[in-house]
């Protein structure tokens, strides 16, 4: 190892260390992966031996990557050469855009303010496979943001070739006559399972903004973008058997539209969107006194959700067009969005409108106006200042009162010494229903250290009694403070034949109502170890302390808790045929909890995959309130589920999933009461992205919720749902 870091010191000024050269041309290359045009004659040529994050750190890759970059008025282009000796082993994997590659691929990150804290990143693999996003120090990772550029791909005798045209309406850059963007690289070789970049990284786990080169040579680029117009058509089936009117037809229409008002500031808009059409969510069980918390899958709220991601939970946007307590769906009327940077801030906002959902003649939901605000300030690489609003406004209505609920934070972290960052946060509640304001506060704070090799955090948080943001947040628990510590260490075992490295964490966490009983107190040490083949496994040791559980009965439950573990084993996902099996046993309100979950999956064409998932998760002996017989009693719960999938592409436009899941709950008191309960889950989707922006959707489902009587399958219903989507114009 100190060879290694010896050789890495010596060797470091060998490694890219100058700027990445654009250079303007009037006739724009044909982005086709044959890199035959003039344009790219006239390219300054990078050529580099990237260095390794893994498996050797701080070595050189083994192949080199040669990297050209032209632009115009309207583009930007890049060229990717990676010599390669072997393109015969290439792994190769055709697959829906932004899927997670298992193949060759080589990655682009453009700082585009060149300020350390914000990028884009825009993959593609060796079968031109896209995959973009963006990661923001203040928001975190956003692979939902989807950008429209072109890619094409090819192999050659000597290795592949990636081109990509990336529209400079897609990005948000300075006010400057000359641009100068942060700017990295990196690349995969299966092969040899390296991986690394053009512009070394310390850490080889995080993607650090303060370590990109530059790119230069960019001069009067556009500082206004393109209008966007999107206008799409849907319209749904669906057969209802036993009711009145078995089947169901809806059909919708709308226009979306986003506005570049500069290069840096963008305006969205949308006028009786699709919102509502959210594909259906896997079956899970929870045993918790909370609501599961559903990830977001609609256009409208993932773009620009990093702007969005907010503390304490203020803004959920499931929250919007949720399910209204008939299960109807509930209509978003309209909508607008405004994202960018102005005068040195960055700013989100967003501003939904709700319909009614009536039951016969009965108004079952009401009109709700929706708002979100936030600003961020940012100094340099991880320090920023923040603050967000949020409201939630129902109007008056016949005899009904004038119903709100607002929420107001402030946050900010300071980077300091490389390695250290302090962050806190602030917030509060108030809603048509508060009395006691004072309680409505809740506030934290952290510390961190991380390297490359070990990182440290420890914090505080205090919620207030009353502070409840759940009309368009999400609050959980409430009224407690909370503390943590966390410290983990990575080794790297260096030119080791087998091992990559071994990783230790240990978490300690102690949670409190002041002045009241502790509601948590859990210590928990992690070991893990990776392979050189990918494979990696690991152990956790979990003691959960006597504690209680303040939700449980009508006056809570104190609970002694015990050990536990959790054991994991990964195999390689890139291979055609992989794996992986997690076992936990922990202790659970004086019983215990057992969870086993197994996933196969087989590849057996880099355009096909399949996969089955078995999960079961069982509780013995738990002492819970039966709130049915008002009584204390021990309850036994037996949940299991296998899912099946299934995906075809067809091009890399146009491919088909499949899935399938049944799944069964189960549980029974010491006193005889027991429930079971059945659900079946089908559907199958086709979709074609039959231009760039502009895609065809085609949806044939069945879900049989259990009958409410016996706990069996109902009676299965049917949707056949088609949406079209075009961008009609760039």
């Amino acid at each position: 190892m100190k060879l290694t870091a010896l050789l890495f010191v010596l060797t470091y000024p060998c490694f890219a260390t100058e700027p990445v050269a654009a250079v303007r041309v009037y006739d724009p290359p044909a982005v086709n992966g044959a890199l035959d045009d003039p344009a790219w004659d006239l390219a300054v040529a990078t050529e580099s031996m990237f260095v390794q994050t893994q498996p050797n750190f701080g070595e050189p890759m083994s192949e080199e990557t040669e990297i050209r970059v032209v632009y115009d008025d309207k583009f930007i282009y890049f060229a990717f050469i990676m010599h390669d000796g072997h393109p015969e082993d290439f792994l190769r994997m055709v697959a829906p855009r932004d899927t997670r590659f298992s193949s060759e691929w080589v990655g682009l990150w453009l700082d585009t303010f060149n300020d350390d804290n914000n990028a884009y990143f825009f993959y593609v693999n060796v079968d031109n496979v896209q995959r973009d996003g963006r990661l923001s120090e203040v928001g975190g990772w956003d692979e939902n943001w989807d950008g429209i550029w072109e890619s094409a791909t090819a192999v050659t005798d000597s290795g592949w070739i990636a081109e990509l045209a990336i529209p400079f309406s897609d990005l948000r850059y300075a006010k400057r006559e000359k641009q100068t963007w942060g700017m990295n690289v990196n690349r995969t070789i299966t092969r040899t399972n390296e991986k690394g970049y053009l512009y070394p990284m310390e850490n080889s786990f995080n993607v650090d903004m303060e370590k990109f080169g530059d790119l230069v040579g960019l001069e009067n680029l556009p500082q206004s973008g393109n209008t966007r117009f999107w206008a799409y058509g849907a319209g749904r089936l669906r057969y209802m058997p036993g009711n009145k009117d078995e089947y169901d037809p809806w059909a919708n229409s709308g226009l979306d539209a986003r506005l570049s008002l500069s290069s840096q500031m963008a305006l969205d808009l949308t006028v009786n969107p699709d919102f509502g059409q959210v594909e259906s969510d896997p079956d899970q069980v929870n045993l918790s006194h909370w609501e599961t918390y559903l990830s977001e899958k609609r256009a409208f709220f993932l773009e620009g959700s990093d702007m969005f991601n907010m503390p304490f939970n203020l803004f959920y946007s499931r929250r919007i067009g949720s399910v209204a307590p008939n299960g109807e769906l509930i209509p978003i009327l309209g909508g607008a969005k405004l994202t960018g940077l102005a005068g040195g801030f960055r700013v989100g906002f967003m501003d939904a409108f709700t319909g009614k959902v009536r039951e016969g003649d009965s108004v079952i939901v009401r009109h709700t106006n929706y708002t979100a605000g936030r600003l961020v300030r940012e100094f340099g690489s991880g320090t920023y200042l923040g603050a967000c609003l949020t409201s939630a406004d129902i109007p008056a209505e016949d005899s009904l009162p004038y119903v709100y609920g607002r929420a107001g934070a402030l946050d900010g972290r300071l980077h300091f010494l490389d390695f250290h960052s302090l962050s806190a946060s602030v917030a509060g509640t108030w809603n048509s229903t508060d009395t006691v304001w004072e309680k409505n506060v809740s506030y934290n704070g952290e510390y961190d250290f991380n390297t490359d090799k070990l990182g440290f955090e420890c914090g505080f948080e205090r919620s207030g009694e009353n502070f409840d943001a759940n009309m368009m947040g999400y609050t959980s628990a409430t009224g407690f403070l909370k503390t943590w510590t966390e410290a983990g260490y990575f080794y790297r075992t260096g030119n080791s034949p087998i091992f990559r490295g071994f990783n230790g964490n240990l978490d300690l966490n102690y949670t409190e109502i002041p002045g009241g009983p502790v509601t948590n107190r859990s210590a928990s040490l992690s070991l893990g170890a990776m392979l050189r083949n990918m494979y990696n496994a690991g152990i956790t040791f979990i003691y959960k302390g006597s504690h209680t559980d303040v939700y449980e009965g009508p006056e809570g439950m104190h609970y002694e808790g015990g050990p536990g573990f959790l054991l994991r084993c990964f195999t390689d996902h890139r291979k055609p045929l992989y794996g992986n099996i997690r076992f936990f046993r922990l202790p659970y309100c004086e019983g215990t909890n057992v969870k086993i979950g197994t996933e196969i999956g087989y590849k057996p064409f880099p355009n096909i995959s399949t996969g089955l998932s078995l999960d079961w998760n069982t509780t013995e002996n738990a002492k819970k309130y039966n709130r049915a017989g008002g009584e204390w009693g021990y309850r036994d719960t037996d949940w299991r589920s296998v899912t099946l999938k299934a995906g075809m592409m067809f091009t890399n436009e146009l491919g088909l999933r499949v899935s399938s899941q049944l799944s069964r709950f189960e549980f029974a008191w010491d006193s005889g009461n027991t429930a079971r309960r059945i659900n079946h889950r089908f559907n199958a989707l086709l979709t074609w992205r039959f231009r760039p922006g502009s895609t065809f959707y085609f949806m044939l489902g069945e879900n049989a919720d259990p009958d409410p009587k016996t706990g069996d399958p109902g009676e299965p219903e049917f949707t056949a749902f088609a949406k079209l989507s075009w961008l009609l114009f760039r």
